[in-house]
């Protein structure tokens, strides 16, 4: 049995939500303590994966400023990894379209 677009962009809504709601308790712990920096690159690397949910990257974000003096070539590193990961699928997506796609410069929403 095929799914229609619509039922596939529903199932992956939900579960991004699963992700936001695992993720959440994760990102306030480690943000309320001062974690070893094999953690930090642990938790980075599974928001990483949904960083494209505006939510998970705002939960991305906020790791990265509460880290960011501690661990910066940690975060810088993972800063970098986010650009290459979803920035540039966003710009090639933009450029394929030939219409303007809003790709968040990274480092300037991080000053929010």
């Amino acid at each position: 049995m095929e799914e229609s677009i619509f039922q596939i962009a529903e199932r992956l809504k939900k579960f991004c939500q699963e992700a936001y709601d695992i993720y959440l308790p994760l990102v306030e712990d480690v943000c309320s303590r001062k974690v070893s920096e094999d953690e930090l690159s642990h938790l980075f690397d599974h928001l990483l994966d949904f960083a494209y949910d505006e939510r998970i990257l705002d939960l991305y974000k906020r790791v990265c400023r509460r880290y960011l003096y501690v661990y910066p070539n940690c975060v810088k590193f993972y800063i970098e990894e986010y650009r290459e990961t979803w920035e540039d699928e966003n710009k090639s997506l933009s450029e394929r379209t030939m219409t303007q796609t809003h790709s968040p410069n990274f480092c300037n929403s991080l000053r929010k």
